[in-house]
């Protein structure tokens, strides 16, 4: 099942990171992720998953309720089901949706990357045979430090530019999977010119951008609505500060699209 993809539905924050930091050490680097089963439907309109860990608490409805509204989607998903604590009832209730597995969450992720790969089997290599490439251009040199860290937990391999012209250069020398793009730079135009750039490039023109800034609480408008596609051509865009899973959720539907 090579092209299998794996949907951590988990509405703590702390846990959620710790299912998805274990599984791409385990060769997993592609895993989407959702606090709800509203952000997982989204999700799931968009992507395919084969399996689904789905954790007894979600910020919108318990666990044990999203297991069926999930198998609307696709009735052969596979669910393994995750909590905190364990009750006989809560534990009987699950079994009865016919779960694949049933993980009583602890600091040793093993027996859960266990089930997953008992459920899709084991990790294959990424498309270019080696974990998801990004390339980071932001002026920030505090963004970079700060996501360095998070992205290689993730699975990603990280390549930083400071400006425009180093992130081009970069980008057509580094082939990444994916190209994390802030705005506004050392000027206000820096982002959308790169993007115009990037997209008339025959050697980069189908890496995907993920538009990242807060340039919409400068213009007191949601910046996407307001954007011409010419203008600046993103593949998709967030605006800063942006959670940490929200970020990651996006990233890795982006370059599971490349897969």
């Amino acid at each position: 099942m090579q092209n299998a993809k794996l949907l951590v539905l988990c509405g703590n924050a702390e846990r959620r990171q710790g299912f998805i930091a274990a599984l791409a050490e385990a060769g997993y680097p592609r895993v989407l992720s959702a606090p709800s089963l509203s952000e997982a439907a989204r999700i799931l309109r968009n992507a395919t998953a084969a399996c689904v860990l789905v954790d007894a608490e979600l910020e919108d409805l318990p666990g044990l309720k999203a297991i069926p509204i999930l198998r609307n989607f696709c009735e052969q998903i596979k669910i393994v089901f995750t909590t905190p604590r364990n009750t006989r009832g809560l534990e009987a209730r699950v079994r009865s949706l016919d779960v694949f597995y049933y993980y009583i969450c602890s600091a040793d992720r093993t027996e859960l990357v266990a089930a997953v790969k008992d459920a899709i089997g084991a990790p294959v290599a990424d498309r270019k045979g080696h974990p998801p490439k990004v390339l980071v251009v932001d002026d920030d040199p505090d963004f970079h430090t700060t996501i360095r860290t998070f992205l290689a937990a993730a699975g990603y391999t990280l390549v930083s530019a400071y400006s425009e012209g180093e992130g081009l250069e970069l980008a057509r020398r580094e082939k990444p999977d994916l190209i994390l793009l802030d705005i506004i730079m050392q000027t206000t135009t820096d982002g959308f010119d790169f993007c115009r750039e990037a997209k008339r490039d025959p050697a980069i023109k189908h890496t995907p951008i993920l538009g990242i800034s807060a340039l919409d609480k400068m213009l007191g408008a949601h910046f996407p609505s307001s954007i011409d596609h010419e203008l600046f051509p993103v593949d998709a865009y967030l605006s800063k500060p942006v959670a940490p899973d929200r970020l990651l959720a996006e990233m890795n539907r982006l370059t599971s699209m490349q897969a």
